[in-house]
């Protein structure tokens, strides 16, 4: 009896101590990490979460489709949703991204054109978890040439998530005026707000189009020869404005945030006059309202790395009378076997990864007051699926993740808290072997939110090419 008493004991003490780990890992669900493109959690509640993507192939095994996954407490997959958007075989399509529109729905923006009718349509489709149902609209349509001379669409939503912008810039030759439908919309209610023609005669082509906190829509006007200097057009209900830049001044695509009322841009920039040292070398901030440089400071860390083609902005936060953004760079480091003929070693792609990455912190003057360089360890950062890393702010604090390594023939995992100083910490999860017992596989850096009623991060990982796995590991 003594004996049984204290076998029961034991297995009691050994459930409670792997029940305190907290760690809910949910069983592997298939998900196809070659075509399944930005997957994102959202619609996230106590009991709930929904991971979303989108699949846009061409082919023999053409897939065109919206996939939401529903996920329980445990991670576990209840339920899945998809929404074909191919219409008919001879349709292309581009997709605009997936965003939260409130605690029930998502809306993601597909452009699809085809040269035989001559048309190019613009779709919503809404997805709402009461019903687990798709709605679909077409909110603009647009004679085309042909698949080829087909215009383009740009859509943007605002740093403070109030605003959704949809510009749809017409084709043209460059003889020809430039010309664009904008479209603002409420992204809480996906009402419009306005709808604008804009047109340009000048020998200038609009390369990016971005949309402020206060529901302005921002052209860059980037000019045709390599010497001249971007300029901006404003535009809101009521017009449009230009905004000057110094001159020889070429900026790549800003970043719209606002100081209380006023809306200000931050863009990485390079001079073209002197002796070129590489396009990431300054970053400017720049006063909307005035069409002011406040402010344009030197950065190191991004122009030293060979064949860097992008600095892309991942994260803001407004906090301690600063402005703090998260930065990541891209750059090509070799190639791969081709997409169009994966079998034929004669064809090749190149190979982009993410990296470095950066916090950059700004005074509300704009002058750059630190710039500090994340650690990366994991160098499984193959653009476009994997980013090297993901970024919460939990009550003020920084916690990056930066996936799962090897080193010194052990695993660690890459998550770990910022201090005040904006340095290395230390790590601040309750890991354990059960979280990395399955190895190989590749973290999804980019997947990682905290849920304060719980105080757990959730986290996501791929097995080989076509299985994921989402877990919730407590904060300590």
């Amino acid at each position: 009896m003594r004996k049984l008493l204290t076998i029961i004991a034991c297995a009691m003490v050994f459930t409670s101590s792997f029940a305190q780990t907290g760690i809910v890992r949910g069983s592997k669900f298939d998900f196809d990490s070659k075509t399944e493109q930005a997957p994102q959690v959202l619609l996230k509640d106590n009991y709930n979460h929904y991971l979303c993507s989108f699949t846009n192939t061409v082919g023999m095994l053409a897939s065109h489709k919206i996939t939401v996954r529903k996920f329980d407490q445990k991670n576990q997959l209840v339920d899945t949703f998809t929404q074909d958007f191919s219409l008919n075989a001879f349709t292309l399509h581009n997709v605009h991204g997936t965003y939260e529109v409130d605690n029930n729905r998502i809306v993601t923006f597909v452009e699809s054109y085809y040269g035989k009718e001559k048309k190019s349509e613009i779709f919503k489709y809404v997805f709402d978890k009461t019903t687990g149902k798709f709605t679909s609209e077409i909110l603009a349509t647009y004679p085309i040439l042909s698949n080829i001379k087909s215009g383009s669409l740009s859509v943007s939503k605002s740093e403070n998530s109030r605003y959704l912008s949809l510009v749809y810039q017409k084709y043209n030759t460059k003889k020809e005026p430039e010309e664009s439908e904008c479209i603002l919309l409420d992204a809480k209610t996906l009402n419009v707000i306005f709808k604008k023609t804009v047109s340009f005669q000048d020998e200038f082509y609009t390369s990016e189009k971005i949309v402020t906190n206060t529901g302005k829509i921002v052209f860059l006007r980037t000019p045709r020869s390599y010497k001249g200097t971007n300029y901006l057009t404003v535009i809101d209900a009521n017009g449009q404005e230009d905004k000057n830049f110094e001159e020889s001044t070429k900026i790549h695509k800003p970043l719209a945030v606002s100081i209380n009322d006023q809306d200000y841009l931050i863009a990485f920039n390079y001079r073209t006059k002197g002796i070129r040292r590489g396009d990431f070398g300054n970053i400017m901030f720049y006063d909307i309202t005035q069409g002011k440089v406040l402010s344009n400071n030197e950065i190191d860390g991004f122009n030293s790395v060979k064949d860097i083609e992008q600095v892309n902005f991942r994260y803001s936060f407004m906090q301690n009378n600063e402005i703090h953004v998260f930065v990541e760079g891209k750059y090509k480091e070799g190639t791969k076997p081709s997409v169009d003929f994966p079998n034929n070693p004669a064809f090749t792609d190149p190979r982009f990864v993410f990296g470095p990455a950066n916090l950059l912190v700004f005074g509300y003057d704009g002058v750059l007051k630190q710039n500090t360089k994340l650690l990366l360890e994991n160098k499984n950062n193959e653009a476009d699926f994997y980013h090297s890393f993901g970024v919460v702010n939990i009550k003020g604090e920084y916690f990056v993740n930066t996936g799962v390594y090897y080193k010194n023939n052990s695993h660690y995992y890459g998550f770990y808290k910022l201090d005040a100083n904006n340095k290395y910490a230390a790590t601040n999860l309750n890991l354990s072997y059960d979280l990395i017992r399955d190895y190989p596989f590749k973290s999804v850096n980019q997947i990682v939110y905290y849920n304060i009623d719980k105080n757990q991060i959730l986290l996501a990982s791929v097995f080989g090419d076509s299985q994921m796995s989402l877990v919730s590991v407590p904060m300590n």
